[in-house]
């Protein structure tokens, strides 16, 4: 297995990297990642509408003859398809759900061809108007399309004007993923924002974007105005996928700015953004803002943004932002005044001059952005709070080591949780997606951040370990509970879960919100193995969750009495009896007060213990059949 939308994180830059910087990254060899793909949205509430500019040209590939398809036969033999296609690798992304989707679309499946040919060699693909645009007298144009792509690492996405010579001659560039094309007036990134988020991000779907080719418009003769073409170039060796549809050249137009992202961030959280927050971990300063993009000709003075929540609102504004210039308009609030079981929704409204509410280009200037404010709950994650979630999920299934079997037994997945006020942790909540199985065990742990960058996930405090049943499937969650309340100082910590599937039996996948772009080490996995022990970052939020005391389980599912059990003497000064007057077969494990497995075994008789070796303190014996568990205290003296 090769693919892994994960990155490698190296231990000398984790130490000096801001967490609201994306780290240097590079391929990981040897990890898989399967994305739950039904988990998808179909659509984003950031997602731009439509523009309402002057169309020039469109096309929704209903007729295939409207393009040439090619590719430079040296690299590789992988072309685009024309139609209703889908991605048919191992490691697929949803299906396009473009506005014309019924007609057909453009598809780019780099994961299929990759994975046939061993992912070696470097694709070289490129889907080209079959007839000339005419463009005479158009000073600012742009290319706008439909898309959903996802991106591996190495992938390039580009957007080239051909200029004909009146006689439908062109000169096309020669592209891979790391050509320099400063000096090419007629070569444009066409997911520049996708490719500057890293490995594994992607876009919405449909997301609408625009890309600028009026450079390549300048100085051209009355022949070539009239004889342009548009073509979609796709570079690197194995990626994902890139759907395209509903082509569009538009004007582009003189007043056109664009909200890319918007956010609320405690200013202590180092750039992370939590979809839950107890209210005694609030911060009292928030930076409240967006990241807003200038499309339109005109350089925009004055840029504002509003931001209007139920409870509050903030105001900000830039001076300047160039045209084809992207900048951060934001301002730091003060005591906002959020209190807990209330849903804070904003939206996050940008203006600049003419391009204003109720303006031809004003419905790209809207942003949202939600969290909640809890008594107990803890979480990076937004599941159940964003109104558009863009989730996938990874599990035991997700990896393995050197080609073998995907099996990924005692590997950790971890989100990172900024304490402000000393808390007291009673549980780990960790939201299971679909593929979990009835069987899978896994254990929760708090971990030092600096020891989990640093490939040594060694545990503060372990919780009991637990099973999934059932009733965790149908409620999408399972409980790891601490043997007691652990407390845990101000700074910052991961949350993790120890994942094991007794080799894929009983596999476990865990929830991955990617609705809002996290910093490179929010989310952590470990992966255990030969050649591996490596921690890897993920850049999204994972659905583990702390638990505060106090928090009660809405399951109502406790621990069953079991008849015939009893566990005496208690106290004891070091041996343990446990009764078994049914004789049935009972799992019997004893934990310590850190939740470390002192002692373990099955048997359907009268079992002795001896504790006296681990010393005085107290200690758990769980014992468990079909019929049920039960937890007994016992205090060595």
């Amino acid at each position: 297995m090769k693919k892994i939308y994960l990155s490698f994180f190296s231990l000398a830059i984790a130490i000096g990297a801001n967490a609201q910087e994306k780290a240097t990254m590079m391929s990981a060899k040897n990890i898989q990642h399967q994305e739950a793909t039904n988990l998808r949205p179909t659509s984003s509430t950031n997602s731009p509408a439509a523009t309402r500019a002057t169309v020039i040209w469109e096309n929704s590939f209903g007729n295939a003859a409207d393009w040439v398809l090619d590719h430079d036969a040296s690299a590789s033999s992988l072309d685009w398809q024309i139609g209703v296609n889908s991605c048919t690798g191992n490691f697929p992304i949803a299906d396009i759900v473009s506005t014309t989707v019924a007609d057909g679309y453009l598809l780019l499946d780099s994961d299929a061809y990759g994975g046939a040919t061993g992912g070696s060699e470097v694709e070289d693909s490129w889907a080209t108007t079959a007839n000339s645009i005419d463009m005479t007298g158009v000073t600012y144009a742009a290319v706008q399309f439909e898309e959903h792509y996802r991106r591996f690492n190495s992938e390039t996405t580009y957007i080239v004007v051909g200029i004909g010579d009146g006689l439908g001659n062109v000169v096309w560039p020669d592209l891979l993923p790391d050509t320099d094309i400063s000096a090419m007036n007629n070569v444009f990134y066409a997911n520049s924002a996708v490719d500057a988020a890293g490995t594994g991000s992607s876009s919405e779907n449909p997301e609408i974007r625009k890309v600028n080719i009026s450079p390549a418009l300048v100085g051209l003769t009355a022949a070539q105005q009239a004889d342009i073409y548009i073509r979609f170039h796709w570079t690197g060796t194995w990626g994902y996928a890139w759907f395209v549809d509903d082509v569009k050249v538009i004007e582009q137009p003189l007043d056109d700015v664009q909200n890319i992202s918007s956010y609320i961030v405690g200013v202590t959280n180092d750039g992370i953004e939590y979809g839950y927050t107890p209210e005694v971990q609030l911060d009292t300063d928030w930076t409240i803002g967006s990241t807003v993009y200038n499309f339109g000709v005109n350089d925009q003075t004055n840029v504002t943004l509003d931001a209007v929540f139920n409870g509050f609102t903030s105001n900000s504004s830039t001076a300047l932002i160039e045209s084809d210039s992207t900048r951060q308009v934001e301002a730091t609030e003060s005591a906002l005044g959020m209190t807990a079981g209330t849903t804070y929704a904003g939206t996050f409204s940008v203006e600049a001059g003419v391009d204003a509410a109720g303006g031809p280009e004003f419905s790209d200037n809207v942003g949202v952005r939600e969290m909640r404010v809890t008594d107990f709950e803890y979480a990076m994650d937004g599941i159940g709070v964003y109104t558009n979630s863009d989730l996938t999920s990874i599990g035991t299934n997700s990896f393995n080591d050197d080609d073998s079997a995907p099996v990924a037994d005692a590997m950790f997945v971890a989100a990172q949780y900024m304490i402000k006020s000393t808390a007291s942790v009673s549980a780990i909540k960790v939201m299971l997606a679909n593929g979990s199985v009835v069987g899978g065990e896994m254990y929760g742990s708090i971990i030092d951040t600096a020891d989990f960058l640093a490939n040594n996930p060694t545990p503060i405090y372990n919780t009991l370990p637990s099973v999934i049943e059932q009733f965790n499937l149908d409620a999408g969650y399972i409980l790891l509970n601490f043997v007691a309340p652990v407390s845990l100082a101000p700074g910052a910590y991961y949350a993790a879960a120890e994942l094991y599937s007794n080799a894929n039996f009983a596999d476990i996948r865990i929830l991955d919100d990617r609705t809002v772009e996290e910093p490179s080490t929010a989310s952590m996995i470990y992966l255990p193995g030969t050649g591996l022990n490596t921690s890897y970052t993920n850049g999204t939020a994972f659905g583990v969750r702390l638990l505060m005391e106090g928090f009660v389980d809405d399951l109502g599912i406790n621990d069953v009495s079991l008849d015939g059990i009893s566990v005496y003497p208690n106290p004891s000064e070091g041996i343990v009896n446990i009764s078994n007057d049914n004789n049935n077969d009972n799992i019997i494990t004893v934990y310590d007060m850190l939740g470390k497995v002192v002692y373990s075994t099955t048997s359907n008789t009268k079992v002795s213990v001896d504790l006296s070796a681990n010393g005085t303190g107290v200690y758990l014996v769980k014992v468990s059949n079909e019929n049920g568990s039960v937890v007994e205290r016992v205090v060595i003296k």
